[in-house]
């Protein structure tokens, strides 16, 4: 049914921006280059406003869908005009027939892309009272109404800007949830150095002698968020950990809701942001963008889901059996299954400093998530490799019945190079995306530890 409105949306498009080119240039008197650009622009804004409220029903942000709309668009364009001339120069195929043919990848590019990367819709997400949605049915677990052992780890890189007035919010915070009975006098802070550059490990040892309930982990160098983060877990003591960024855009209220989860039998309590208004334009397009990527490659992941998450000890214990090297804990957590449910937030500004995630960073674990759990570019090579080696034996088999047959095999240049040039893209690009594979095995046949700690206080 989906596929039928997207066709029926594809047909007013065509009547809709014919239509368009036709006026504007009988009645607006408008030259024919400008009557397309015209025609096209109002044809896409159609398609794109039936295609999201109609065919899709999608209520995401309509600039950054328009934006993958356009990229959708841009590679069906492609597509199809490389179909086309593909087909014509090498098949000899009628012009009309050529265009015809263009018009399969064209409408099946546009029509996947459309439904599994522009409008996706992340399932399962469903608001309660609480704005807390519960996703996994708990199995026969009790509400437990004792005080509950917590520890909070804080992931630390050149954060002394923020330090001390995370640690003020901290204490004003687990001061609050001790005096409502809901967690033990004991409950701590673990700061993890990874490897600071600055006197964010000054700042962590001074912290721990005026204030009981902080502790400290130092790293013997810069290991990576990811790392630092895994540390920190797997040395924290207590009931429950609970893992939260220094920078405090994750809003620490929200732990309480978490605890209160916990309580009643939930064993991972992922925070969700509710809205990245506080992101920039660039940085909020490019990571809905991989969330969605992510999805379509069959990666499992909480969608908006950073690393603000709270994990009892049973999956801290489950936890610890993943040994591998290329660490992705977003993808790794969801794997470990259990009861889990999601709290909803909204992510402020940073409170000072400047962010040390760059855009390197982000792209790097980015590709990570991808190559660590999923094999969908291996696929993808897989097939690509299928179709090209089909054309290539249609070409073959063409080339073979034009020499035999008639008079016209005259060679040529763009029929020598070009397929050159186009097997030689792909075949560097296949090995590109198998040598990053290769280097992951790599790291983890060599077993080497994924950090070292220094020193504990």
């Amino acid at each position: 049914m989906t596929l039928i409105r997207y066709l029926l949306v594809g047909v007013v498009n065509t009547l809709v921006g014919l239509g368009t080119i036709y006026f504007a240039m009988y009645f607006l008197q408008l030259e024919i280059v400008q009557a397309n650009v015209l025609g096209y622009s109002v044809g896409i804004l159609v398609s794109f406003t039936l295609n999201k409220t109609w065919t899709f029903n999608s209520s995401d942000h309509v600039v950054s869908s328009f934006l993958r709309y356009l990229l959708v668009l841009a590679v069906a364009y492609a597509a199809n005009l490389a179909t086309v001339l593909y087909t014509n120069s090498f098949f000899g195929l009628n012009p009309y027939i050529a265009q015809a043919l263009g018009i399969i990848p064209y409408t099946a590019i546009g029509f996947l892309g459309s439904r599994y990367f522009v409008f996706y819709t992340q399932k399962g997400k469903e608001t309660i009272s609480d704005h807390a949605c519960e996703v996994s049915t708990l199995k026969n677990k009790c509400l437990i109404a004792r005080m509950i052992d917590v520890s909070i780890v804080v992931p630390c890189y050149n954060e002394e800007a923020v330090l001390l007035e995370t640690t003020r919010q901290l204490a004003d915070l687990l001061q609050h949830l001790i005096t409502e009975g809901k967690i033990t006098s004991d409950s701590r802070v673990y700061y993890v150095d990874d490897g600071s550059r600055d006197r964010t490990w000054d700042l962590i040892e001074s912290l721990a002698e005026t204030n009981k309930f902080v502790h400290g982990i130092k790293l013997s160098r810069n290991r990576g968020h990811q790392n630092a983060l895994l540390a920190g877990l797997l040395t924290a003591e207590g009931e429950v950990i609970i893992s939260v960024d220094a920078d405090l855009q994750d809003d620490l209220s929200a732990i309480k809701k978490m605890i209160e989860l916990y309580a009643a039998g939930y064993d991972i309590v992922y925070g969700v942001r509710d809205s990245r208004k506080t992101d920039t334009f660039f940085k909020s397009f490019t990571a809905k963008t991989y969330y969605r990527l992510l999805s379509t490659m069959g990666v499992e992941i909480i969608y908006n889901h950073a690393d603000y998450r709270l994990m009892s000890r049973q999956v801290i214990e489950a936890l610890r059996e993943f040994d591998e090297v290329n660490l992705f804990l977003r993808g790794i957590i969801p794997q470990l299954g259990f009861s889990h449910a999601l709290v909803y937030y909204d992510r402020a500004e940073r409170y000072a400093g400047e962010s040390n995630y760059t855009l390197i960073k982000m792209l790097s674990l980015a590709w990570q998530g991808i190559t660590s759990f999923s094999n969908v570019p291996l696929r993808f090579i897989t097939g690509l490799g299928l179709i090209v080696s089909l054309i290539s034996f249609l070409v073959t088999v063409w080339a073979i019945a034009v020499r035999l047959f008639t008079q016209d095999a005259i060679p040529g240049w763009a029929s020598t190079v070009l397929p050159i040039y186009f097997l030689g893209g792909i075949q560097l690009l296949c090995l590109g995306i198998m040598g990053e594979y290769l280097a992951k095995i790599y790291s983890e046949t060599k077993r080497r530890p994924r950090y070292i700690i220094e020193k504990t206080i």
